[in-house]
């Protein structure tokens, strides 16, 4: 039988990983009086594992030691036995490495570049198990209401994105009018019609159904796109997101990719809280991405840096990927913020404006596992 002893602390990712990485039949957790709260969130990860919970004082050396002593007399010796030291206070860890020198035990420390230090040897190795996103965020109490990921657009899909995106270069004070008199029309996107048509101005109209958005410019239709998406990707201007996830997606470090995330409230899950462009795994630290094919203001930033903090922490980064150069007041405030930003060439001289995007997630990637 195999034994973790655990020791909880502030972060609960440590936790699981050592759980994923080992696979012991029983742990037990030693916990304060302040993070024994923390235990109900993992337990729904416990399946087929037994446990029990050990409050400590955890700044008193003798009085961990203690209950360590008592935990480990109360198993049989042919067992395995093993410490997490990851969690929990310095004493804690202390305490756990007297008794791994004591009675030959073994214990790890999970660092942050994805390795593990194992004791009593301190020999490292790399991680095998990974976090999905849906665990990285239950383990600190959210979840996603809905994402998608690239499977779940057609091929018409990413045809209609690339019309778009030559489209918007091409008439860009149009688009403007387009979205301007969208939105003054009609005061919430969701409230558009599934059938209709509106005039732009003297000279364009728009004219969309549930599957198929044109316009016509003098009477002639210089735009058409037609997909099972279509309204999200030129109403919702998802139509961004998704060329940025395409791009994405050929990144082999991402382990994986959702779009168009929506985060509820814990009180009420049926209202979203939060809503995340794009958002990238690496096996459990997580990027979030913001999609802005416009203007970026300073609301967007702050959204940024709320979203990175509430379901992120310190194990995860924020990356802003603008089709434009955003201005010198933007660019100050995400330097500030350790918000990192991608842009396109805004003429659009090279053949792929985001190629260079995959070079820049792997600075990005460097700065998670320092």
């Amino acid at each position: 039988m195999k034994h973790q002893i655990t020791f909880v602390g502030g972060q609960l990712l440590p936790v699981l990983v050592g759980i994923k990485e080992f696979a012991p039949d029983k742990i037990h957790f030693i916990v304060s009086e302040e993070s024994k709260s923390k235990i109900s969130l993992i337990k729904s990860f416990l399946t087929g594992n037994t446990f029990s919970e050990n409050i400590c004082n955890p700044f008193e050396f003798a009085s961990i030691k203690s209950i360590c002593e008592e935990i480990l007399n109360n198993i049989d010796q042919n067992d395995d036995v093993q410490f997490n030291l990851t969690g929990g206070t310095k004493i804690m860890v202390l305490a756990a490495q007297s008794l791994i020198i004591e009675r030959n035990l073994d214990g790890f420390y999970i660092n942050q570049n994805d390795t593990l230090l194992q004791l009593p040897s301190y020999s490292t190795r790399k991680l095998t198990s990974q976090i999905t996103v849906k665990e990285f965020l239950e383990i600190s109490g959210h979840k996603l209401s809905r994402s998608k990921t690239i499977s779940d657009f057609s091929s018409d899909d990413f045809k209609s994105i690339d019309i778009i995106d030559k489209f918007t270069m091409s008439h860009d004070r149009l688009i403007l009018e387009i979205n301007s008199k969208v939105r003054k029309t009609y005061d919430k996107l969701n409230k558009i019609p599934t059938a209709g048509h509106l005039a732009i101005n003297q000279q364009a109209k728009l004219i969309w159904t549930d599957k198929r958005i044109s316009v016509e410019l003098n009477g002639n239709e210089v735009f058409k796109i037609q997909s099972p998406n279509v309204r999200s990707l030129f109403f919702h201007a998802s139509w961004w997101e998704l060329i940025v996830a395409k791009e994405i997606s050929l990144w082999p470090k991402a382990k994986e990719l959702l779009i168009q995330c929506e985060l509820p409230f814990r009180t009420d899950s049926f209202i979203t809280k939060n809503e995340i462009d794009v958002l990238v795994n690496l096996g459990g630290k997580l990027i979030f991405i913001e999609c802005k094919s416009g203007n970026v203001n300073q609301e967007d930033i702050n959204k940024m840096r709320i979203v990175k903090d509430t379901y992120g922490g310190i194990i995860s980064k924020s990356l802003l990927v603008c089709r434009f150069r955003p201005k010198p007041t933007i660019l100050e405030k995400c330097k500030e913020l350790n918000i990192d930003v991608f842009f396109c060439n805004a003429g659009r001289t090279t053949v792929n404006p985001l190629s260079k995007l995959i070079n820049a997630l792997d600075k990005l990637e460097k700065k998670l596992t320092i």
